[in-house]
């Protein structure tokens, strides 16, 4: 049974729930409302239920939805305590959706990576109104490691002490498990100062013990074994302790379920662990306790979240069964036999339906989709984007491949490599070859290659020497590597691949091109094509592949870099070596050379203020779309020279001139015009330390790249003592002063990383200046990279360094990068805090771990033949990727592994890599959209399914393409509309133009664009291969698979159909008779009105066609906006206002404002209108005069607000009382002003958002004009 709750601060409120409802899009609104009326509010509620929306669509925020309304809904029916149950196969995913689905805001959203741990995350777990626990299945309901981990043991130490009485030095001995003596007494001496053991979850542990007493004669037993401690212990001992310990974990994660009251349980890609959901096995049976709980207050609730629920399409030869595990799925669901035999008798008629299909039956097949839809709608929905593009294709194009074609090298390569498969008994290489080049270099643990490598020590050494001695393209030329010499691909898809990428430019490119840039960039980014430029996806089947892929396409990247600077250079690691970073922080000949280094990385508050890119681009395009850098650069230099004005005077006619201006200059620049802001920052402890992260990278920072002692921390104190004055009288300032900080303001890295922070949270406090300065720095590890190095270094110019580096991120227009970046990465990773310091360390913290990817090293082989005939041992040399990269565990040049997850993390920002090669571990439930639109199936599946999960991979939220879309038709001038995020303002816009009844799909996840971008596919099979027949079939089986939904033997049944449906009506059959498991509409729900009427099923929207990227125009949202065109306004607004006040219990506090009060509320948000901007409720009430603190003015201004826009409504115009917002995000208004807007009958109460933003598009629009 549940307690009374005694604390109320996790309650959720109506508002709270209406604002979390309120950032979904209509379509997750849509199924959070139809999931939650199933589970609690229909007459035969199903108590699970199973969310299968593709992928990208965001099934975590569904998932926050509906915990938000069950929490509401059963705090309402007086239940004092309510357990959300989170089980998610990965703990890194669940670590980032946590953050998602704390829908409460308090801080009791933990993660325990196993049940046994719980007693240590949860706090206060009968007297919390909210519980949420959140454990990974495989090490919580999977005991099989007896001994568990040293934190387990010692947490069983602290909950037997009590219990047992434990005494002396035995039982520590016993729970030490394998940890060292010290470390394991140290670990119980030190637990409850770093954890809180839960009161409830150990007095369940207690009983439970009590329970079992026959366990404490085997402990004490073994106790009295383990008396002293021991190096070498017994295996009886041994085994003995293995299995006592095993039990003791197993009893308490017993007894932490029973302890658990979960009403909602939610299972994350539960497909990874579908053992849970059979009592078969031991995981299944303890995960039942879970499942079937029930008190008398209220059952449990199971939702599956997976988008891949079952294998949606299965052949013969795969070794998977469809009908099977589709089966199983539905059975758990429906939780009742009789109910699963039913609906097996409906799949089977279905069957039957589609076999008639074929002779005109398409009434019986119509009503057996529909039978089949109802029964599956009251446990599934499957909301797909494909849904809502006008030829379902999604956005998806198919290009053709460049430069493919087969060379006479290719083919000898694969006669040589064939000889040599002869040679040693293997089958025919075509595959292989196909796949890779220089296949003896690359392969690992295949067949061919041990037997190879086996061969050298037989009579066939000689035979293979000799084949090898004459060969091209089996193994790598190592002489022309090492001279970073031009090597043949030596493979058509290769040489594909480098055509559309290396030779391009794109190694000349460090960072993508923004999708909007500010200005027209310049340098190596003004090249032909380059804003078309996305990062590639490639999936092979053969593991060989990455490992080719990334390592020649980015030796190709990387000789053109090099030898752009060195006419002859040498590729071995002692010339790297001899290679120095040049962003050093030294001490020569008594100076400090990095000070202008320092000076790049400077987050400096006026630069960031005066060198915004964005407001320069609009206020100076002087009818441009895009201003020149040129433009925006004298903008800058204007203002800069007035401010500099004052500093630089009494220097003006120094004898000698003076370079350290460069780095002084902005130190007196801030200390002048933000002199307490300055004074904070740089008298923080450490700042050293603060700005490099923390003390470990501080650490780290005082070694150079070199291995050269650092002294940036010497740096930092110069510094400082420029801006006290208290260095050497400066010199004359250069007389390019005003034009090289005009370029650190533009795009400098500390200021531009400062204003991205800035912009994105509304705040420049000390921690967003650090979090800037981090930023900033880890830049500096990019521009030290040695091949960067050579790159800038090759660019034509004579500048130092430090010069070109600026120059460099100015050509790149970097703030638009960042910017771009900064808004993907605070939705990404759940950064939705109102705390703007933790939102910009969370950036800071994923912009550095992209940044400073160490280059990966690999080894591929040399198969030496030695003079007397002979084929020598092979020699591995290692190899550098970074351009491109394998999606792998590889190693770094300092031997330190590289994970997938900074892997991915880097590949999903617009920095390198480029390309990721890999198999089918890269395939199924991980994101690769930020930057890239293109995937190329160097290898295609044989399962229509891998292809359309393959290109999944690209196509979700904001994708690449999408963004490009919405920059190419709205471009920068719509961007600076009010709002320094610009990607916000965009999709704003998008929302408001798109056409009526049209899903939030549009423009979020599908946004086509004539001659715009496009997911793109690409199949690099050559001319009459086996491959260009396998992509015809996977194009038609494409086209029907989803018709053999639940089917056994489905390809079979594909081949039926293709082979009995005329061409011609194939697509529209499939159109019309694919199965819809989409959300329908509902009513507003009997018994809780958060539904918020009627909502549109996402299957049910208006399909979208490509605009035409010429038309910029914007129309207005409504007729009303049309009419509104024509309206005058009556002058007696003020006295109006003044009646409705005098009437209202607010007339003391405005009584003697008078007329003109009124007319200056009005005028103030006119204004805002026609400035295309917002304004708060704290800046409107400052300027008015309004104490926010009392809360009858507060509520007064709150009825003005009311009383205005219900008058500009009865007028035909916009709701103006749209512009004032609260000053957190998401910068909307209050809920005052969606009910207002509802009595007014402009808003269904469906999709606050979308109001939101077509509301304050007409008023921005209509006043413009007026």
């Amino acid at each position: 049974m549940k307690h009374e709750q005694s604390d109320i601060a996790c309650a959720m409120t109506a508002e709270r729930v209406q604002a979390i409802l309120g950032g979904l899009k209509d379509f997750q609104r849509a199924t959070v409302d139809y999931v939650f009326r199933r589970l609690y509010l229909d007459p035969d509620p199903t108590h699970r239920f199973l969310v299968a929306d593709e992928v990208g669509l965001g099934k975590t925020l569904v998932a926050r939805g509906l915990i938000a309304r069950t929490i509401e809904h059963l705090q309402a029916k007086g239940i004092p305590r309510v357990d959300v149950v989170y089980i998610c196969s990965n703990s890194e995913i669940a670590r980032q959706n946590i953050a998602r689905l704390n829908v409460t805001g308090c801080k009791n959203f933990e993660l325990a990576t196993r049940i046994t741990l719980l007693p240590t995350v949860l706090h206060n777990l009968q007297e919390s109104p909210v519980n949420f626990v959140s454990f990974t299945p495989g090490t919580s309901f999977n005991l099989r490691s007896s001994l568990g981990t040293a934190e387990e043991r010692a947490l069983l130490y602290h909950l037997l002490k009590d219990v047992w009485e434990l005494q002396g030095t035995g039982p520590m001995n016993l729970l030490q498990g394998n940890m060292l003596k010290d470390n394991f007494r140290w670990l119980i001496k030190s637990f409850l100062a770093e954890y809180h053991i839960d009161a409830t979850l150990a007095t369940a542990y207690a009983e439970t013990m009590r329970e079992h007493a026959d366990l404490r004669a085997t402990f004490d037993d073994l106790c009295g074994r383990f008396s002293y401690a021991r190096t070498n212990i017994p295996d009886d001992d041994r085994v003995a302790r293995a299995v006592l310990i095993a039990k003791l974990r197993e009893l308490l994660t017993v007894s932490c379920l029973k302890a658990l009251e979960p009403d909602l349980i939610i299972l994350d890609e539960f497909q990874r662990f579908k053992d849970l959901l059979k009592p078969d096995n031991p995981a299944g049976v303890l995960a039942q306790e879970l499942f079937t709980y029930a008190d008398q207050h209220t059952a449990a609730r199971v939702v599956l979240l997976s988008a891949t629920p079952y294998k949606m399409y299965t052949q013969v030869d795969e070794g998977e069964d469809h009908y099977r595990d589709f089966l199983d799925t539905v059975r758990f669901l429906l939780h009742d036999p009789a109910q699963a035999q039913g609906f097996a008798q409906t799949v089977a008629r279905y069957r039957q339906a589609l076999f008639r299909l074929g002779d005109g039956h398409l009434d019986v097949m119509r009503a057996a989709k529909g039978e089949l839809e109802g029964q599956l709608r009251r446990v599934m929905v499957r909301t797909e984007r494909l849904a809502v593009s006008a030829n379902r294709d999604g956005m998806l194009t198919e290009r053709p491949c460049p430069a493919l074609a087969l060379q006479p090298t290719d083919v000898r390569a694969y006669i040589d490599m064939q000889q040599i498969a002869r040679l040693i008994e293997k089958p025919d290489v075509m595959e292989y070859w196909k796949s890779a080049p220089y296949l003896l270099s690359f392969m690992e643990e295949y067949e061919l290659k041990k037997a190879f490598t086996a061969a050298r020590n037989t009579p066939k050494n000689a035979d293979l020497a000799r084949v090898l001695a004459d060969a091209d393209g089996v193994t790598l030329p190592w002489d022309a590597i090492t001279a970073y010499d031009a090597i043949d691909s030596g493979n058509a898809r290769l040489r594909s691949l480098l055509a559309d990428t290396v030779d391009t430019g794109a190694w000349q490119l460090l960072w993508m091109p923004p999708a909007l840039p500010y200005y027209q960039m310049a340098g190596p980014f003004a090249q032909p094509g380059c804003c078309a430029l996305t990062k590639r996806l490639v999936f092979s089947a053969w593991r060989v592949v990455p490992k080719a892929v990334a390592l020649l396409t980015s030796y190709a990247a990387e000789r053109q870099m090099i030898r752009q600077l060195e006419a002859n250079p040498i590729n071995t690691p002692d010339a790297r070596k001899q290679r120095r970073p040049l962003l050093r922080f030294a001490l020569a000949d008594g100076r400090y050379t990095g000070m202008p280094v320092l000076a790049l990385i400077y987050p400096s508050l006026v630069l960031a203020e005066v060198g915004d890119p964005l407001q320069h681009a609009v206020d100076g395009a002087a009818g441009e779309a895009v201003p020149s850098l040129d433009v925006v650069l004298e903008r800058v230099e204007t203002i800069l020279r007035e401010m500099l004005a004052p500093i630089v005077t009494p220097y003006q006619h120094a004898e000698t001139e003076e370079e350290a201006w460069y780095w002084v200059a902005p130190l007196l620049l801030d200390a002048r015009y933000h002199t307490t802001a300055q004074h904070a920052w740089l008298t923080q402890p450490q700042l050293a330390q603060r700005w490099v992260r923390s003390a470990q990278e501080q650490d780290a920072a005082v070694v150079e790249d070199d291995g050269e002692q650092s002294r940036w921390a010497d740096h930092v104190k110069l510094a400082l003592a420029a801006q006290d004055r208290q260095i050497v009288p400066l010199g004359r300032p250069p007389q390019d002063l005003v034009q090289v900080l005009a370029r650190m303001a533009v795009a400098g890295p500390g200021p531009a990383a400062l204003r991205t922070l800035a912009g994105i949270t509304g705040a420049r406090s000390v921690a967003i200046r650090n979090a800037a300065g981090q930023i900033a720095f880890a830049f500096r590890s990019l521009f030290n990279q040695l091949d960067v190095t050579a790159l800038l270094r090759g660019l034509p110019g004579h500048d130092p360094y430090w010069r070109r580096v600026l120059d460099y991120c100015a050509q790149g227009c970097l703030s638009a990068v960042l910017d771009e970046y900064a808004h993907l990465l605070r939705e990404s990773h759940g950064l939705f805090s109102d705390d703007p310091d933790e939102v910009s360390d969370g950036l800071a913290a994923a912009m550095r771990e992209a940044l400073t990817l160490r280059t990966a090293s690999m080894d591929a082989e040399e198969h030496p033949v030695t003079e007397d005939g002979q084929l020598a041992p092979a020699r591995p040399h290692g190899m550098r990727c970074r351009f491109a990269l394998p999606f792998g565990d590889t190693r770094t040049e300092d031997a330190e592994g590289t994970r997938h997850e900074k892997v991915r993390e880097a590949f999903n920002s617009p920095f390198w890599p480029f390309v990721l090669i890999t198999t089918s571990v890269g395939q199924e439930g991980l994101d690769f959209h930020p930057y890239c639109h293109a995937v190329v199936h160097w290898n295609l599946p044989s399962n229509p399914v891998d292809l359309e999960q393959r290109e999944g991979r690209v196509h979700r939220y904001k994708g690449h393409a999408v963004r490009k879309n919405l920059a190419q038709r709205y471009g920068v001038p719509l961007a600076m509309n009010g709002q320094r995020d610009p990607w916000q303002t965009l999709f704003a816009q998008a929302c408001a133009d798109r056409g009526a009844g049209t899903s939030d799909l549009v423009p979020f996840w599908v946004y086509p664009l004539k001659d715009g971008a496009a997911i793109e596919r690409y199949v690099p099979a050559l001319p009459l291969s086996r491959d260009q027949a396998r992509l015809e079939h996977l194009r038609r089986a494409l086209a029907v698979y989803r018709m053999v939904f639940g089917q056994s033997r489905q390809d079979d049944l594909v081949a039926y159909l293709q082979s009995r449906l005329p061409e011609t009506d194939l697509q529209a059959l499939t159109d019309e008779l694919r199965i819809d498991l989409s959300p329908p509409a509902l009513p507003c729900a009997p018994d809780d009105g958060a539904n918020g009427g009627d909502t549109p099923a996402s299957g049910d929207t208006q399909a979208v066609t490509p605009l035409d990227s010429a038309d910029t125009s914007v129309a207005p949202t409504t007729a009303t906006a049309v009419q509104a065109a024509v309206v005058t306004r009556p002058e007696s607004l003020p006295a109006v206002l003044e009646a409705a006040v005098q009437a209202s219990e607010y007339a003391a506090c405005f009584a003697s404002r008078g007329r003109l009060f009124y007319q200056q509320l009005f005028e103030r948000l006119r204004r805002v209108a026609r400035a295309s901007d917002y304004i708060t409720y704290g800046t409107l009430a400052d300027e008015l005069k309004i104490d926010m603190g009392n809360p009858v003015e507060r509520d007064g201004l709150a009825f003005l607000l009311g009383e205005l826009s219900m008058y500009e409504h009865r007028y035909g115009r916009p709701l103006l009382s749209v512009l004032v917002v609260h000053k957190r995000e998401p910068l909307m208004p209050g809920a005052g002003f969606f009910d207002l807007a509802q009595c007014a009958g402009t808003f269904d109460g469906t999709d606050r958002d979308r109001f939101f933003f077509a509301e304050i598009n007409r008023a921005h629009q209509y006043w413009k004009r007026h």
